[in-house]
């Protein structure tokens, strides 16, 4: 039997709010659950990140800045095709550009609305592939799929954890 908690925060969404708002609203999420876990039924030592695409990309954050912080960390991550790098293009970008379900085109879309300006996109809360030490982040699934434009930030992402000593 599962005995889980899942909680789905609501954030800011861009172009209305743009970069850093939905981080800093995922990451106060984040610890409003661990502050509040007993009350919600929850191990408040078994708190898992978790995301898809965008969101794979805010809770790849939110495990970077919890780390980093004084606040509980998390216990685990699942990255399902995160969005981990706004700084360039991988060749997956270019090989599933079209006729996949998400583009090349939708995701620089999506870019130019959510960033505040260019130099975000160098920022690791927007590109977390670009935090210069991954060291001591909790174990992590990290799912990518074949034909997607974000497949090769996300194994990127990966491997950066993998050598970094994260499970």
């Amino acid at each position: 039997v599962c005995n889980s908690r899942i909680l789905v925060p609501d954030y800011r969404l861009a172009p209305e709010h743009r970069f850093p708002a939905a981080v800093e609203d995922a990451f106060a999420a984040y610890q409003w659950a661990a502050a509040h876990a007993a009350s919600l039924g929850a191990d408040p030592a078994r708190i898992a990140v978790a995301g898809d695409s965008a969101g794979g990309n805010l809770a790849a954050v939110v495990a970077q800045l919890a780390v980093r912080s004084d606040g509980p960390r998390p216990a685990a991550q699942l990255l399902i095709y995160p969005a981990t790098d706004f700084s360039r293009k991988y060749p997956s970008h270019r090989l599933f550009a079209d006729g996949f379900f998400l583009t090349d085109a939708q995701v620089d879309r999506y870019r130019r609305h959510y960033l505040s300006d260019e130099a975000a996109v160098l920022d690791p809360r927007a590109s977390p592939l670009l935090a210069t030490d991954l060291r001591g982040l909790p174990p992590a699934v990290v799912v990518t799929a074949g034909f997607d434009v974000l497949r090769d930030e996300g194994e990127a992402y990966g491997r950066r954890m993998e050598a970094a000593g994260v499970r």
